[in-house]
């Protein structure tokens, strides 16, 4: 039943590993649309992230800046000979074909333990689709039904995608590493979360944080210039 890519995928280690070693059963330089791919870096794991659009871009920041989440496996595949059983139940074409992987777009793990399958969609209105719909029903089946794990659908425009650009912003410096002047410490300052400012609601302005934050800011640039240059004692 397997084609050859699945072969290949499968001795990979495509959906295995946990963490830094997670490797996604699809890659975005495999898919058409590259235009709406993007590979951050996880900021925690130093692993690249496989992401195939502009709402998985701004869910998976979102789901990374959360403290309680601990790994975000995206592109998460599915079992192939249960998806087409429940396909075959409800008389349902299996998507592409029935040699074709599904996939859920997050596999999240929570610090508690618990689990939770998010699929990731433009808007509500794909829901007008039949065809969505019934891939979507395949996908829900097979993860309350068959794993026994919480799925949910979540919506690009419901989304805080200011909070989610802030996030992307300032991440980029979580690593100390990175801090070179008193722009690039602000931001990591902000993404360890050392300082708290308004996520949420507004895009961050830097000029006014540097004003606000610069004693602090003043006192820390020379701490961090040792650590990263090796003299710290």
């Amino acid at each position: 039943m397997l084609t050859k890519t699945n072969e290949y995928k499968l001795e990979e280690g495509r959906g295995k590993g946990h963490g830094r070693d997670y490797k996604p059963w699809i890659e975005t330089r495999e898919v058409s649309s590259i235009g709406t791919c993007s590979n951050p870096i996880d900021w925690k794991t130093g692993r690249t992230v496989e992401l195939l659009s502009q709402g998985e871009s701004y869910f998976w920041h979102i789901l990374r800046w959360n403290d309680k989440v601990d790994d975000i496996r995206e592109q998460y595949p599915l079992d192939i000979e249960t998806t087409l059983k429940i396909c075959d139940d409800f008389n349902i074409k299996h998507p592409h074909d029935r040699k074709t992987y599904m996939t859920s777009d997050f596999y999240v793990t929570y610090k508690d333990g618990t689990e939770k399958i998010f699929s990731v969609k433009n808007s509500r209105d794909v829901l007008n689709q039949k065809r969505t719909k019934e891939k979507l029903s395949v996908e829900a089946c097979y993860w309350k039904k068959y794993r026994n794990i919480d799925y949910k659908l979540v919506f690009k425009d419901e989304m805080n995608q200011i909070l989610a650009e802030n996030i992307r912003f300032v991440c980029v410096y979580y690593d100390r590493s990175r801090v070179f002047d008193e722009t690039s410490l602000l931001k990591h300052l902000i993404a360890t979360k050392q300082i708290k400012v308004d996520m949420e609601t507004q895009f961050l302005d830097i000029p006014t944080l540097l004003e606000t934050y610069r004693n602090l800011l003043s006192t820390l640039t020379d701490y961090y210039s040792l650590i990263i240059n090796g003299k710290e004692n």
